[in-house]
């Protein structure tokens, strides 16, 4: 099982957006977000909202079996609800989930759990 975590600056008024996201994910949505996961084999996914003197940052922890795979998955998705969920990320926090990432993931260098 994979892990990763990142961290990125909330737009003016995207923590709005991911509030009300969240609500939407855990309503009406919720029978389609668990296809979703199905699909991009996501385990657990957790957001959070972080005030910085510079701003409101978002965090978004993942688990899953392939997380590298699972976003070129998701850039490549014209699926109608992974395209909404693309355009809702965008605008929270302006990352573009249709873009393959050039960069490499996020680096672990520690976990306090035994090897």
């Amino acid at each position: 099982m994979a892990s990763l975590a990142f961290v990125a600056p909330a737009l003016p008024g995207g923590t709005e957006n991911l509030r009300r996201l969240a609500q939407e994910l855990r309503g009406g949505k919720k029978s389609e977000v668990e296809d979703f996961y199905r699909r991009m084999k996501i385990t657990r996914e957790q957001w959070f909202i972080q005030p910085t003197p510079q701003g409101e940052m978002v965090i978004v922890y993942l688990e899953g079996e392939d997380l590298a795979r699972t976003f070129q998955t998701l850039a490549a998705s014209e699926e109608p609800l992974d395209v909404w969920l693309k355009e809702q990320a965008k605008s929270v926090h302006g990352i573009d989930f249709n873009k393959p990432r050039s960069a490499p993931l996020p680096e672990l260098v520690y976990d306090s759990r035994p090897a």
